[in-house]
């Protein structure tokens, strides 16, 4: 069956990164993004008082982006303002689960921010499913997978095949029968509805697609732009995944895709970026 990786690991996870993090004192209580700074965990990427390596403070007009003090963000990122006295420091909110999709917007636990929204990272009508052996979460269409049919990890048998959760000897009328390459096995689909098996067995719409009467149709609103990002990768070396936006109001999509409004004029309003007294008359 076909099986997504769930996108489980940050984006953030490149070889400077860890050359950066190499001078603190690392500490395995840490998530793979982070290294501890006086027993803290932080992101030396971008916090403004460990920026780079532990006890790198920027100063007061600076922020902290890729781990190196700088007066703007970098491509992709927006200011976002630190808790207390901490300062501000940028992120991509497409991928930052502490700032998904707007600064502050934290993403549930067992969540992950990807395309700027929380969710677990599978597509629409499949489930997470993690291996009770141990291994790598994937997502299955527990409706048809014969290896997880009705709930992760139950198996029908060798000459049956799973229709609508249930393991049959038969598709039931409506469905199709299709082989996988898991030793011959057999499921059923809806080729009308069925995003893994649309028109056709092993016909996959996109992410931001669904099936529609066995065709792959967009999935964004009339006020939203198609965005396809021209750089970064999943944790898994895939591409990162296009995604639907309103360019009137993202302030890391304002007017055009991949256009992130600076910290001094943090606000997207009607495509076009404005600093906050600007956008409240002061």
């Amino acid at each position: 069956m076909n099986r997504r990786i769930l996108f489980l690991a940050p984006l953030l996870v490149a070889n400077a990164a860890l050359v950066l993090f190499a001078a603190c004192d690392s500490t395995p209580a840490c998530p793979v993004n982070q290294t501890s700074c006086n027993g803290t965990c932080t992101n030396a990427l971008n916090d403004p008082q460990n920026c780079g390596t532990c006890g790198n403070a920027c100063k007061a007009a600076e922020l902290c982006s890729h781990g190196v003090c700088t007066s703007v963000c970098g491509k992709g990122e927006i200011g976002c303002p630190a808790a207390g006295d901490a300062g501000a420091y940028c992120t991509n909110v497409q991928t930052d689960n502490e700032n998904c999709g707007a600064c502050g917007t934290a993403c549930p636990t067992l969540q992950k921010c990807v395309a700027g929204q929380c969710g677990t990272g599978c597509s629409t009508g499949q489930t997470p499913c993690v291996p009770p052996e141990g291994g790598a979460p994937f997502c299955a269409n527990v409706q048809a997978d014969g290896l997880n049919c009705g709930a992760c990890g139950k198996t029908c048998a060798p000459l049956e095949l799973c229709s609508n959760g249930a393991c049959v000897t038969s598709c039931a009328q409506g469905q199709t029968k299709c082989i996988t390459g898991d030793a011959g096995a057999g499921y059923c689909a809806n080729a009308q509805t069925d995003n893994a098996n649309c028109g056709s067995c092993g016909h996959t719409c996109d992410i931001l697609e669904s099936c529609t009467n066995g065709s792959c149709v967009g999935a964004c609103t009339s006020t939203q732009t198609l965005c396809v990002p021209d750089a970064g990768t999943l944790p898994d070396g895939a591409p990162l995944p296009p995604f639907c936006t309103d360019t009137k109001t993202d302030n890391a999509n304002c007017g055009t895709c991949g256009y992130a409004c600076p910290y001094v004029t943090p606000l997207c309003n009607n495509g076009s970026c404005f600093s906050l007294d600007a956008a409240t008359g002061g």
